[in-house]
């Protein structure tokens, strides 16, 4: 080591100070750091141990936090963790506008310039929630239920409801699954019909959100069960709590829903077009509800005669596809039989 001028040896940053930063659950966490040492002409030093001392400043030279470490370079090349040698990296170390990282080599006065600290180390302050990141960042909110529900006849059945207090105007995504079926079962010759959805009242379905199941008269009597999944997204125009709910309701038959889970989550901006969630269709075209907020019309006997209709239009088109699939198949089999 003797006869080195050490006052003339630099620091060239590969990646100018993070390469990665690993942030705990808890701070104080560590910093990776990765350097080449060098001496004036740009030569890599000799590949040796050699003692490192880091120290970070803020804008008045104030020195916040030091550690050193022993490193041995390869053709100057190093790779040292900041703070896993007793003196941690803390939240508040970078709590300053503008902070620099000094080093010094072995005995030798410290590199001049000191590096400038990136973005990426004022990371560490992720392990505190600032005032600003709780009215900013999103939230979530949910229900859960596993029990059955057995809907009211012709009416709407609350199946669950979440609020959600949004800290300023937005977007609330509410997203619902569960599974119905014909408790305690269907009958044959009964149309077994309901419909579920997402709504932001307590008395009307959205025109998308109607959706329907239905076991057809002509099905044998049993219990029939299908999971099921929806997803809406609401406009939220101030500040303020909102309820949604998780909405059914039946028709005829007798129809019950199970393992509920409604999610809502709050997002602040939108980074592309959001429609607005369509008010509930008019009464003629199928749904269950006048306008939002009213209650509902006791017109399951009036919808009772569509779905059949819809039946018979459903199994034609599906015999008319399973014709052509047959077709399809006898072409390819003569096609066969000719080779």
């Amino acid at each position: 080591m003797s006869g080195m001028n050490f006052h003339r040896i630099q620091i060239f940053v590969l990646t100018l100070i993070v390469i990665s930063a690993t942030i705990r659950a808890e701070v104080p966490g560590t910093m990776n750091y990765q350097g080449r040492l060098t001496d004036a002409e740009g030569n890599p030093i000799a590949d040796m141990p050699h003692n490192l001392t880091f120290r970070i400043y803020d804008e008045a030279n104030t020195i916040l936090w030091e550690e050193s470490h022993t490193i041995t370079t390869t053709e100057g090349l190093f790779t040292v963790q900041l703070g896993s040698n007793g003196s941690p990296l803390t939240a508040d170390i970078f709590g300053f506008a503008e902070g620099r990282l000094g080093i010094t080599v072995d005995a030798d006065p410290e590199i001049t310039p000191r590096t400038k600290l990136g973005t990426v180390p004022y990371a560490f302050r992720a392990g505190s929630v600032q005032a600003d990141d709780i009215v900013n960042g999103p939230g979530v909110a949910a229900y859960s239920g596993a029990f059955y529900v057995y809907l009211d006849d012709q009416a709407i059945t609350v199946l669950g409801s979440s609020t959600i207090t949004c800290p300023a105007a937005g977007y609330v995504l509410a997203t619902a699954h569960g599974r119905i079926a014909t408790m305690p079962q269907h009958t044959s010759g009964v149309n077994s019909y309901a419909i579920v959805g997402i709504s932001d009242v307590a008395t009307a379905l959205p025109g998308n959100q109607d959706l329907d199941f239905q076991i057809p008269p002509a099905a044998p009597s049993g219990l029939y069960a299908f999971p099921f999944g929806m997803t809406s997204m609401f406009t939220v125009t101030a500040p303020g709590t909102y309820t949604y709910y998780y909405l059914a309701y039946e028709f005829s038959g007798s129809v019950s829903v199970a393992d509920m889970q409604l999610n809502l989550v709050y997002f602040p901006t939108a980074y592309g077009e959001v429609d607005p969630v369509p008010p509930p269709v008019k009464e003629s075209e199928g749904d269950l509800s006048a306008g939002p907020g009213e209650p509902i019309p006791p017109i399951g006997d009036i919808l009772q005669a569509d779905p059949a209709e819809s039946n018979i239009a459903r199994l034609e088109r599906e015999l008319a596809a399973m014709k052509t699939r047959i077709e399809a198949i006898q072409h390819r089999l003569d096609s066969c039989n000719l080779d």
